[in-house]
């Protein structure tokens, strides 16, 4: 219930909001209002209460219950923790303990500039609450001075992952996005996809007002100042220098090179005992160059200063000074590196990992890959339609299979994949028709002709699951019948399943873009298959529902069962508890682009297709244990899309077509993948043979 007496606006508050008495307001910002309220036994909460304009959108809302579950899950030293919330009320609300306290904002407004030590200190602390808001699966977006709480037992970050929710809204449809101009990262402003290094840079930016009192990139209009963070360095002018090496690593204007929250705590500390110098290795081989469209550039032409534009900074930026001579000479090197045309493949260099070469690269043109039970059989698909069994000793053709439509001519295959036992063998065709064979008999026992994005056999090889544009169906290998057995309603296009090691359980991820249909909970979910309704449509609810709302293109299970993995092409890897749904972990590296993942037989390893080749990560210190690529550059020409690891361990297999299917915005149909028209490209099965201990 909420008392309606005077409106805020006219200096009174309402008498209380769902159980609590409200005292008073304690401030007003663009989404809302926050109160400190009492609960019945007197202890003190912050209340927030949405503005109607945001309440009476759909989108909103359901957003926002996505949110407030995810920070439920929040649980950290210098966090907040969610208490209770009432989505469905007029004006929707949540409450959180009260941390008594200045903001940061009104600290440094009314005091000054905190001391250098005391903004290295506070820095780490944001830090480490980041990766807490992080390891549930939840981005800040709205981080600045007035949502960090200064109390007796160190900082504490409110308002996590709210700015999410209005987003979606026709508050925010007309470009305009919600946070805080002056904190956002230049891949929010652009409207790109928004990851955890957007915190990081506005941490940076937190740190450098702690310390200064002033904004990086100046005041003004908010397009002045989102001008000013797209196209001009920050201005760090009187920044102390310990604190002004981490601000400079945070604002990045490639998200790709800030540092994670773990590297900023570290950043801090080292700075903090005086040995710090900004990071950087002055070599120009330390670490291949950023490719893509946010790549930064070396240079840049004068540009018109920008509206409310402030006095330009220094010519000469702090980090030239810092490195010195040597530094100079490697900035310039960068410049010649990055100027000059070069190649696809950047130079050799050495890696922070070991790196394993390919042993061989070969079946030209195959899109995806499968190994059988016995380690000598690996099964790919091709645009001609033909399933080829390979021979992994010989790199020789055992057998061909193929897919031909109701005309007999060949349909393009597009993924491949075995049963447990390797009896059976399942193929997805661009053609909306998949085809399950009988690997001994060489014979085709079943064809579905249905429209679908992902496949997998059950253990047994008895059932295959499909995924589909709104959700996952589930259909017997021995039946005839023309339905499935069962249909998983996920609102999202899926985009892989599998099942768990014993057959009873289903997992499905997929991409809740709103190009798709709009999502209604998380898009990964665990389905019971001990249960079935007799009535297909009948399944209910799945038995847990994961904490993602990023597009997720893949997920597998460990060997034992315990453990589900999830990832997508913009976010971190994410290890699951499947018995509980809690996140258990999470892997973050820069290379990550997660468009496949497959754990070693022994469960020990797990590899994650990634920038120029695939990760191969120690999950016993939940760290890279080598870089797997087409040679000992550690970058490959071409991306890897779908992994298979040999029985034994010994080998893994990747191939640079097939896999997930990426959405095609203009349509819903399967996207059909084939070999490159670039006469450069080295498209086919690529097979490495790995160090010994690395993945059995």
């Amino acid at each position: 219930m909420t008392d309606r007496r005077p409106d805020p606006a006219a200096g009174g508050i309402p008498a209380a909001i769902g159980p609590y008495r409200l005292e008073r307001l304690l401030g007003e910002g663009g989404m809302g209002r926050v109160y400190l309220g009492r609960t019945p036994a007197g202890s003190a909460v912050a209340v927030k209460v949405i503005h109607r304009a945001y309440a009476a959108d759909p989108e909103f809302r359901k957003r926002f219950a996505l949110e407030v579950a995810a920070a439920r899950r929040v649980q950290g030293l210098y966090t907040v923790p969610v208490v209770a919330a009432d989505l469905e009320a007029e004006e929707p609300w949540l409450a959180t303990a009260y941390a008594p306290g200045p903001s940061l904002q009104h600290a440094v407004g009314e005091r000054g500039p905190l001391p250098a030590d005391e903004v290295l200190t506070l820095t780490a602390r944001v830090a480490e609450a980041l990766e807490t808001v992080h390891a549930a699966g939840v981005i800040h977006r709205d981080l600045k001075p007035a949502n960090i709480v200064l109390t007796a037992d160190g900082p504490k970050v409110i308002d996590f992952g709210i700015a999410r929710a209005a987003d979606v809204t026709a508050v925010t449809a007309t470009g305009r996005r919600a946070g805080t101009p002056a904190y956002m990262a230049p891949e929010y402003i652009r409207g790109q996809h928004v990851t955890e290094a957007g915190d990081v840079f506005a941490l940076g930016l937190v740190a450098h007002f702690a310390a200064t009192g002033r904004l990086a990139f100046g005041g003004g209009s908010d397009h002045g100042v989102a001008y000013r963070i797209l196209e001009a360095a920050p201005d760090l002018d009187g920044c102390p220098a310990p604190v002004r090496g981490v601000v400079t690593r945070c604002l990045e204007k490639d998200p790709a090179l800030r540092p994670t929250p773990a590297e900023v705590v570290r950043l801090c500390g080292r700075a903090a005992n005086g040995d710090f110098d900004d990071g950087r290795t002055p070599t120009v081989v330390s670490a291949p160059p950023a490719t893509g469209p946010d790549a930064p550039t070396a240079t840049a032409p004068a540009r018109t200063p920008a509206p409310d534009a402030d006095p330009a900074p220094p010519s000469t930026p702090p980090y030239v000074a810092l490195l010195g001579v040597v530094g100079v000479i490697a900035l310039v090197g960068v410049l010649v590196a990055v100027l000059l045309p070069s190649s696809k493949k950047p130079p050799k260099s050495k890696q922070p990992y070991p790196v394993v070469a390919a042993t061989d690269i070969f079946a030209k043109g195959s899109t995806g890959i499968a190994f059988g039970r016995d380690g000598r059989t690996l099964a790919t698909g091709g645009e001609d339609g033909r399933i080829r069994l390979w021979d992994v000793t010989t790199r020789k053709v055992r057998a061909t299979l193929v897919e031909k439509d109701r005309s007999g001519q060949p349909m393009s295959v597009l993924n491949v994949t075995f049963s447990a036992d390797g009896k059976t063998l399942a193929a997805r065709t661009y053609n909306s028709l998949v085809g399950v064979w009988d690997v001994a008999g060489r014979r085709e026992i079943r064809r579905i002709e249905e429209h679908t994005y992902a496949i997998a056999l059950s253990p047994d090889g008895k059932r295959i699951a499909l995924g589909d544009i709104i959700g996952s169906e589930l259909w017997d290998v021995d039946s005839r019948s023309e339905d499935a057995r069962a249909h998983f309603t996920q609102e999202v296009r899926t985009t892989d399943v599998a099942f768990s090691p014993d057959g009873k359980a289903l997992a499905t991820v997929g991409d809740p873009s709103d190009k798709r249909s709009y999502p209604n909970n998380e898009p990964a979910k665990l389905w019971d298959l001990t249960r079935l309704d007799p009535e297909p449509y009948g399944q209910g609810d799945p038995r847990r529902n994961l904490a993602l709302d990023d597009v997720t293109y893949a997920v597998a299970f460990s060997p034992d069962g315990k453990t589900l993995a999830t990832g997508g092409p913009y976010s971190d890897v994410r290890l699951w508890d499947v018995a509980t749904g809690r996140l258990k972990a999470t892997l973050a590296n820069d290379r990550v682009q997660a468009r496949d993942l497959a754990f070693s037989p022994d469960g020990r390893s797990l590899a994650v297709t990634a920038d120029g080749g695939v990760l191969l990560w120690n999950l016993a210190d939940r760290r890279p244990s080598a870089i797997l690529s087409d040679d000992d550059s550690g970058y490959g020409d071409d991306k890897i899309r779908e992994l298979a690891f040999s029985p034994d361990g010994r080998f893994l297999a990747g191939t640079t077509l097939g896999g997930v299917d990426e959405p095609d915005e203009d349509s819903d149909a399967p996207d059909e993948y084939g070999p490159s028209n670039d006469p450069g490209a080295h498209h086919g099965v690529r097979l490495w043979k790995l160090p010994s201990g690395t993945a059995r």
